[in-house]
Order: C-alpha cells, then structure tokens, then sequence
C-alpha cells in the first residue's frame, strides 16, 4: 500500500496546472459549503435572537381567543397563580406583565391607528429592547404615570416633540365605550421594526389598565426561558404546563410560524449546496482521471504485461483519486475557513431588514461548527473515492494489446 500511495501521489502531479485547477474546483465547492453552513447558521441565530429578543419573548401566555379577537375583556385568568408558577420556574429567566388593545392616537397634526402596550417598566427592560432603542426623551416610569413612548417614525406622523400632548382612545371592557386619556410624549425610540416604530405606543401597565376598565387584568405574559433552545426542545411540554384556567401558553414556534418555515427551509439551501459541490466532484474527477488515463494508457498496458492484477491498477487509480481529494480538502478547508473568518469578523448588515415576520435587529455573523470541518471534508472526500470507482474499473479492462499499441 505504502508503494502505491507514494506512486499515486508523485502521477497526480505529474500535470501541475491540472491537479492545481481540479483541486481546485473541488476545494471551492467545499469551501463553498463550509461558509454557506456557517451563514446559515449564523442568519438563524440572528433571526431567532431579532424576533425573540426585541419584544416577542422566547413564549406568551394569553386567554384562549384574545390573539384572535383581541379582546379587551379577555383578560389572563388565574393570572396571579401564573405568576407564581413562573416565578418558582428554574427554567424561566424573566418574565413581565402587558396588556395590549387597539386604538387611536390623536395630535393637533394627525390622527393614527396604534397598538396600545401598558407594560411594566422594570421588568419589560429583561424581555425587550425598547429601554435600549430610545433615541430622545426618558424610559418609562412605573405607576399611574401620564408619559408615553412613541416609534420614531409615529412621532415624524403626528409632528409631535418631547413634552407634546397626545391622546389616546380605545374601547373598554365590558361597556364598549370609547375611553380616552392624554398623555404627553415622554420618550422616542426606534428598535428597526416597521410595525412597532410606525404604530406602537407604550404607557405605564397601571394607566392602561385605567384606560380600558379592566382593574388588575392583563393580556398577556411574555416570558424568556434560560436557555434559547428550551422552546425547540421542550415548547410542547411548556404548553401543556401553563395552558390552564383557560389560557394558551405558545413558545415563539407557534407565535411566529413563518419564522420556523423559513428555518426548515436553509437546511434545503444547505442540500442544494452540497449537490452542486457533488456535481463539480463527479465532472472534476471523472475528466481528470479519464485524462490521466489517455495519457498513460501505454504505461497502464506495461504495468499490465509484466503481470500487475487488474485489482491492483483499479487500486492505484482509486488510490489517486483519493491523494488529490486529500490535497482538494486542504485547499478547500483553508479557503473556506478564511471566508468565513473575514466575514464573521466583519458581519452582514441587514439591520432593519424584515424576512418572513422578523426584522433583523444586527450584523449577521457566520459561526463556524466542527461539523464544517469534519463531516463535508470527509463527505468531499468519500465522495470523489466512490467517484473514481468508475475510471478504475475502465482502467481494470483495460486490453493490453491495445494499451501497448498506443506507443507505436
């Protein structure tokens, strides 16, 4: 074996420039595969982190119908003993309390079409980033305050400043009577989601429970688990803990489904990937070992008179293959990981962008894995053995007679 590898490996470079451009080739594809790998990595990372992380939660806990109705009177039932539960949950990080109802919001300037977010100050800081996307103005306070927090790009629709007066309007509980409350414009922020910064205001829990007659009540409960993965792993069993008293417990999976669509289709990208690098592997290979057998077909019908098995000259051809799948990987793994280490270095800014109900709130960052550097390399090479197979056993019938005549 040892005379055949150093023989096999001195013939592939026999023609540098071919060698050079067939591993070529084939170490692009796989460096091809190792960066759309870790980008695709990286872009569900970022794209779990932008929808879970900015506002929505890794899960919610509302009454059964709310998210359909949107019903003010549908407060969370037993909402205290959730609380409770969720407090002495080791798998949950954080937690905060919200109520939310559509309605208006009125200036001298204007009048638009808003959700209304009574939240807790404190601890909507641990769920969301609307404390750290404020771009004038102050935070919220807790109590029956009289601030609000309007999106940058509501505060441009109305033609409203700090300290300006608005009013808001929405419908209470129970009578079904337009309520209404001013407030003035404490804060503006701007957290690059379309929806949330162009009709979205936020005020104190208390003086949205004020303004919809609902005492205590709210509708809904957003929660972070201590680890990102909880909600893929064990969302059903989460679920069925907090859905009683007549409310729906959802992790981020059901809340957002396009979102885990879209997720379940990369790994398509990641197959389709791997074809084509499997298709350059079976044209790269199948001609340069055809060629290679063209040129030293009276060198094979010489090894072949002076008694060389058939097996022994497909093992050669075999063996080859595999030296330049070798030297392939190599090229491929350095290109590759270089890529890759540039661009999670550098990022991809598609902040602000929206795909499939999330927008991107940062730089999407390849992460490399070992699997990039283990399992396509040994893929890449298994491949183009198996490959090889096909010019070996051509190599193997080959007639002797005619091997010889070629040199005449």
């Amino acid at each position: 074996m040892g005379f055949y590898l150093k023989l096999a490996w001195r013939n592939i470079f026999r023609n540098r420039r071919r060698t050079f451009l067939t591993g070529l080739i084939i170490g692009i594809g796989l460096a091809a595969m190792i960066f759309v790998d870790a980008y695709i990595v990286g872009m569900k990372d970022t794209m779990i982190a932008s929808a879970t992380s900015s506002f929505l939660g890794h899960a919610q806990i509302h009454r059964e119908g709310f998210q359909d109705s949107q019903d003010a009177e549908l407060t969370i039932a037993g909402a205290g003993r959730l609380i409770e539960q969720l407090g002495n949950d080791p798998d949950v990080e954080a937690f905060t309390r919200r109520s939310l109802t559509y309605g208006t919001v009125s200036a001298p300037a204007e009048i638009a079409s808003v959700v209304i977010y009574g939240v807790v100050p404190e601890t909507e800081k641990e769920l969301s980033k609307v404390d750290e996307s404020m771009v004038d103005g102050t935070y919220l306070q807790g109590g029956r305050s009289t601030a609000a927090l309007i999106g940058q790009e509501l505060a441009e629709r109305l033609e409203v400043d700090l300290g300006d007066r608005i009013v808001l309007t929405a419908t209470q509980a129970g009578s079904g009577e337009l309520s209404q409350t001013l407030f003035r414009v404490g804060g503006v922020f701007r957290m690059h989601i379309g929806e949330i910064d162009s009709s979205t205001v936020f005020v104190s829990l208390e003086s949205a429970q004020d303004l919809l007659g609902i005492g205590e009540g709210i509708h809904e409960i957003a929660l972070r688990f201590g680890s990102s993965s909880y909600a893929v792993e064990r969302g059903e069993q989460f679920s069925r803990e907090y859905s009683r008293f007549g409310n729906v417990a959802e992790t981020w999976q059901q809340l957002v489904p396009q979102i885990k669509y879209v997720l379940d289709m990369t790994n398509i990208s990641i197959l389709i990937t791997v074809i084509l690098v499997f298709a350059m592997i079976v044209f790269g290979i199948i001609n340069t070992m055809f060629m290679a057998l063209y040129e030293r077909t009276f060198e094979f019908g010489v090894l072949r008179a002076v008694g060389t098995r058939p097996g022994r000259l497909r093992n050669l051809i075999v063996i080859e293959a595999g030296s330049l799948a070798l030297y392939a990987v190599a090229l491929g793994m350095v290109l590759g990981g270089t890529v890759t280490l540039i661009s999670a270095l550098t990022g991809l800014d598609l902040t602000g962008v929206e795909f499939a109900g999330a927008t991107f709130t940062s730089r999407i960052y390849p992460v490399f894995s070992v699997r990039q550097f283990t399992m396509y390399p040994l893929l890449v090479f298994a491949f183009t053995c198996l490959v090889s197979l096909y010019p070996a056993r051509h190599a193997g019938r080959m007639s002797v007679a005619r091997a010889l005549q070629r040199a005449l």
